[in-house]
C-alpha cells in the first residue's frame, strides 16, 4: 500500500511538471525555463514526503544506482512517469492543439532548421541532467536532510531545472528527462531527430551523477556535519561518574560506521 501511494505521488508528480512545463512552453523560450522550474519546486514541495519526488527516470535510476530505493520501485516509478508525462502533454494538447515544448536537434527553440550536431546534444543532455540528479542527490542526503526543509529542498531543485532549461532550451529543446521528452513528441505524433541523444545521455548521467556522488562526496559530507554537530551539542560528563566517557574522536567513529540509509 505505502509503495502503490509512492507510486501514484510520482503520477501526479510527473504530471503537473509536464503540463504546467509544456504549457508555459506556449508562450516560447523563457518561458519554458520558469515554467518547468517553478512547476518542478512546486509539485517537489507536495509530493517529497510522498515520493521523494523524482518525476524524472533519470533520477530514479541515479537513486537506484546510489541504492536510495530497490530495483521494483525504481521500475514501479518509471512506469508511473511516463504515465504522469502522456497525461500532462496530452491535457495540454487537447488546449492548445499541439504540445509546445517538444524535444529535436532541428528547430529547437531557434526558430530554423540548423542541426545541433550529435555530440553536442548529447553532452548538452548529459551535463544538464547529471546537474539536476546530483543536486537531488545533495539535498536528499540523509545527514544534510536533518538540517534543510523541504522548503529548502524544492527551491534548490527547482532552481537547478530552471537554469538548466535556460540555457539548454535553445540547443536540443532541453530534454534531460526520457519521460517529458518521449511522450511530449509522442502525443504530437513526432519522433524527435536523433532520440537516442535524450534517452542515452540522462541515464548515463543517472550512473556517472550516482557513482561520483556517493563515492567522492557523500562520505566527506557525513564526516564534516558529524564533527559538527559534536562540536556543538557534546558536553562533558560530570566528573564523578565512574562510566568512561566517550570522546568526540570514539563518536565520530562510531557514526562513520552507519552509512547511508537506503530510502526503502
Amino acid at each position: 500500500a505505502v509503495v502503490s501511494t509512492q507510486s501514484t505521488g510520482e503520477l501526479f508528480g510527473t504530471f503537473s511538471v509536464v503540463f504546467w512545463g509544456a504549457g508555459a512552453a506556449i508562450g516560447g523560450g523563457s518561458n519554458v525555463a520558469l515554467g518547468f522550474g517553478l512547476a518542478t519546486a512546486v509539485t517537489a514541495y507536495m509530493f517529497h514526503d510522498i515520493s521523494g519526488a523524482h518525476f524524472n527516470p533519470a533520477v530514479s535510476l541515479a537513486m537506484f544506482f546510489a541504492q536510495r530505493i530497490s530495483l521494483v520501485r525504481c521500475l514501479l516509478y518509471w512506469i508511473m512517469q511516463f504515465m504522469g508525462a502522456v497525461l500532462g502533454a496530452a491535457i495540454v494538447y487537447l488546449l492548445n492543439g499541439k504540445v509546445t515544448g517538444a524535444v529535436d536537434l532541428r528547430d529547437a527553440g531557434k526558430g530554423t532548421e540548423e542541426e545541433v550536431e550529435q555530440w553536442a546534444g548529447f553532452l548538452c543532455e548529459l551535463i544538464g541532467t547529471f546537474t539536476i540528479i546530483f543536486t537531488y542527490l545533495a539535498a536528499t542526503n540523509r545527514h544534510r536532510v536533518q538540517r534543510v526543509s523541504s522548503y529548502d529542498y524544492s527551491i534548490a531543485l527547482g532552481l537547478a531545472v530552471f537554469v538548466v532549461h535556460y540555457v539548454l532550451y535553445p540547443l536540443t529543446g532541453c530534454g534531460v528527462n526520457p519521460a517529458r521528452a518521449i511522450m511530449v513528441n509522442a502525443v504530437n505524433d513526432d519522433v524527435p531527430h536523433r532520440i537516442w541523444v535524450y534517452i542515452v545521455g540522462p541515464l548515463v548521467a543517472s550512473i556517472i551523477g550516482a557513482f561520483s556522488y556517493e563515492l567522492i562526496f557523500s562520505f566527506p559530507l557525513k564526516d564534516i556535519i558529524f564533527d559538527d554537530k559534536i562540536e556543538m551539542d557534546a558536553s562533558p560528563s560530570p566528573p564523578s561518574s565512574p562510566v568512561k566517557q566517550s570522546t568526540s574522536q570514539d563518536i565520530v567513529i562510531s557514526n562513520k560506521s552507519n552509512g547511508d540509509l537506503a530510502y526503502e
